[in-house]
């Protein structure tokens, strides 16, 4: 994890377009940048200047950095999306024919199918999270399928073009279109991985979807709610908690609203919240972030379990992986598993170094084969 810039959340975003940008142009380019509006705009120039040369990598990383912190109304949102979409696709032709779509609910969930050349020994089904899209956990997920394993890329309600594209806002109870992918795609048995928020999004489906047989957390995330915690304060948190208890909407939408004219990644987190989850007010998507969290639930996950956290996580409380661990009184087997600073490892989602954690999920998934074999014998 490089510092790029000393805004921690525009550091992060910095270092995940390191797949295709040196990070000393990147840090070049953010030098003088104090605030993410300002990023939009330099990102936005230096990702057509990128095009124009033929620079398909960089070009998508920089349309797929500035989409990231627009606001849903920025009149260049729809083309930076769609321009990234097809930059990636230049750089990785082989994706256009993996390409697929689901119906739901009127508008479309799409899919990366990724099969392997020889046998299948499972089939892994992976969602990113709140922000995330498929098209970056394709390149590392290339790691399971020289292994053996087909691996179903797929975006959800709220994630990618489901909510660009179809307008389909975020829901909590995942199983709905888990169920629906596994339908369309007659998958009877598979392991569910879920990236960042879909530490909860994959163990909420894996607790009423008897065909996830395994289920992956990679970065736990027993309560959304809580990692605003880390970013308020604990005496801001707990006082914005009651409110939303006592349902006092115009005082929690003042206040969140104060934060918002006076800070850029304030404004941002909470406006994409409600662009996300279909709300029209800070209290909308708080109260909707609240819904998200695994406690009525946890007692209902029959499978193995893998739970990945990551040391020094600047979004999600580090003691989420213990507590969602805990929680699993029903679960099959847990494994637990803290990547640190010492594996190039610590920040969320590993987002620095990405093939450790992919690795990790290969030694699981491979450990469960031979126990399951070893069993029936």
């Amino acid at each position: 994890m490089e510092k790029l810039h000393p805004n921690v959340t525009l550091n992060f975003m910095l270092n995940r377009l390191k797949q295709n940008v040196e990070p000393e142009e990147l840090e070049s380019l953010a030098s003088g940048i104090t605030n993410l509006d300002e990023w939009v705009d330099v990102a936005l120039t230096a990702a057509d200047a990128a095009l124009a040369e033929h620079r398909y990598g960089p070009a998508a990383s920089y349309y797929r950095g500035a989409e990231f912190f627009m606001a849903p109304d920025h009149p260049r949102k729809s083309e930076a999306y769609d321009r990234y979409l097809e930059n990636f696709d230049r750089i990785n032709p082989e994706v256009a024919a993996l390409r697929s779509s689901v119906p739901f609910e009127g508008g479309e969930l799409a899919i990366i199918d990724i099969r392997p050349d020889g046998e299948t020994k499972d089939v892994v089904v992976a969602c990113s999270g709140f922000d995330g899209l498929i098209e970056e956990m394709y390149e590392p997920s290339l790691v399971l399928s020289v292994n053996g394993y087909r691996v179903v890329l797929y975006e959800g309600p709220g994630q990618g073009a489901a909510l660009r594209r179809h307008h389909l806002p975020m829901i909590h109870d995942w199983e709905r279109p888990v169920g629906v992918i596994l339908d369309h795609l007659q998958i009877d048995s598979c392991t569910l991985l879920g990236v960042s928020l879909g530490g909860y999004l994959a163990p909420r489906a894996a607790a009423f979807e008897p065909r996830c047989k395994r289920v992956i957390a990679w970065g736990a995330m027993y309560e959304f709610i809580d990692c605003f915690r880390l970013r308020m304060g604990e005496e801001a948190y707990n006082g914005i908690l009651q409110l939303l208890d006592n349902e006092q909407r115009d005082t929690v939408n003042q206040l969140i609203t104060a934060g918002m004219e006076s800070d850029t990644t304030t404004r941002w987190s909470i406006t994409h919240g409600m662009h996300t989850c279909g709300g029209e007010s800070p209290f909308d998507f708080l109260t909707w972030a609240r819904q998200l969290h695994l406690k009525e639930v946890s007692d209902q996950i029959t499978q193995d379990a893998l739970i990945i956290g990551a040391s020094r996580d600047h979004l999600v409380p580090t003691e989420q992986v213990w507590a969602q661990a805990a929680a699993l009184k029903q679960a099959k087997s847990i494994t637990a598993r803290m990547f640190t600073e010492q594996e190039n490892a610590e920040e969320h989602c590993q987002v620095t170094n990405t093939g450790v954690v992919y690795r990790e999920i290969l030694g699981w998934l491979e450990a469960l084969q031979v126990r399951d074999t070893e069993c029936q014998s």
